[in-house]
């Protein structure tokens, strides 16, 4: 009613009492919706405590993040334009608060972020969550003969309580794979792995191989193009490339004519659930945001191997 007396009061210009009054109760209105968003716009803009580390390969950083600190580790290795160096990104949250906890790493031509705990669905819309993160970082090519490259690793939550992590920034061993010659690695659904191989002169296919002792976990066996982002989790890792499922072995045929850079990318991951390769499947969740125990999901060493064979 008093939207309508106001609106036809401005038709009449009337300058009752009545419109008086509304006029005075709006510009009280709109002098407390702006004060209100001013102290809002005041909170959300709270700045951060942010401190930034020198930080160093093989080491193991333990600390705590909350939503007053951001912490930025920065480190620096040397590329070579005839050598591939793998770099690998290690997170174990300790204790966890209402948040999740954020990392993310910027480097020269490539950006990867991930949550921890990490989510994984599965059929259904099925959760399951990881505490312990790996991932395996991008390297883009440089035409220089070496250089020194720079990426840093932000870590940041919006917990109040806190969350302690450990970090480790470690390189990859065996990173570029070698013809006719196996090694042994491990992987699970979130810590992905994938190795680079270099067609030698004279050979024009190859065939890549991996081998398991065990049936279970599904895992899916990929090759890529040498590009950034390199897809390697469970919900992408069928966006490009050529790929299978697999359980104890797996094969693909690979072609140097399909790879202008005469080099690819072996992606190994193991699936959150076993039913794309013929394994049981899980009960139906009863409620929709239920989180659910993956248990043991991860290939070990000494059962995991892969393989190059020249043809």
């Amino acid at each position: 009613m008093v939207l309508r007396s106001c609106w036809k009061s401005r038709h009449k210009n009337s300058s009752g009492p009545a419109l008086r009054w509304i006029r005075s109760g709006l510009a009280a209105l709109l002098w407390l919706c702006v004060t209100q968003f001013i102290c809002g716009s005041g909170a959300v803009g709270e700045t951060k405590n942010v401190v930034q580390k020198d930080a160093e390969f093989d080491v193991t950083y333990n600390d705590t993040v909350t939503s007053e600190n951001q912490t930025i580790y920065a480190f620096n290795h040397t590329v070579s334009r005839n050598k591939t160096e793998g770099v690998r990104v290690s997170v174990d949250v300790l204790s966890q608060g209402e948040s999740p906890t954020l990392f993310v790493v910027r480097q020269k031509q490539a950006v990867l972020s991930f949550q921890v705990p990490l989510i994984l669905r599965g059929l259904y819309q099925r959760k399951y969550p990881y505490n312990h993160v790996g991932r395996t970082l991008c390297q883009p090519p440089t035409r220089a003969a070496s250089e020194t490259q720079h990426f840093f690793v932000d870590v940041s939550t919006l917990s109040s309580l806190g969350t302690n992590y450990q970090l480790r920034v470690s390189r990859v061993e065996s990173f570029t794979l070698q013809t006719d010659k196996k090694f042994s690695f491990t992987a699970s659904p979130s810590q992905p792995q994938y190795f680079k191989y270099v067609f030698p002169d004279g050979v024009d296919t190859v065939i890549v191989k991996v081998n398991s002792d065990m049936n279970f976990p599904c895992s899916v066996m990929s090759v890529q193009d040498i590009q950034c982002p390199v897809y390697d989790l469970d919900n992408n890792v069928a966006f490009i490339g050529m790929y299978q499922t697999m359980t104890k072995k797996g094969a693909i045929t690979v072609q140097r004519k399909d790879f202008p850079s005469n080099s690819f990318y072996v992606v190994v991951v193991v699936k959150t659930e076993d039913e794309a390769c013929g394994g049981p499947l899980r009960f139906y969740p009863l409620r929709p945001d239920e989180l659910i125990d993956a248990g043991n999901r991860t290939k070990v060493p000494r059962c995991g191997s892969l393989t190059c064979y020249r043809l």
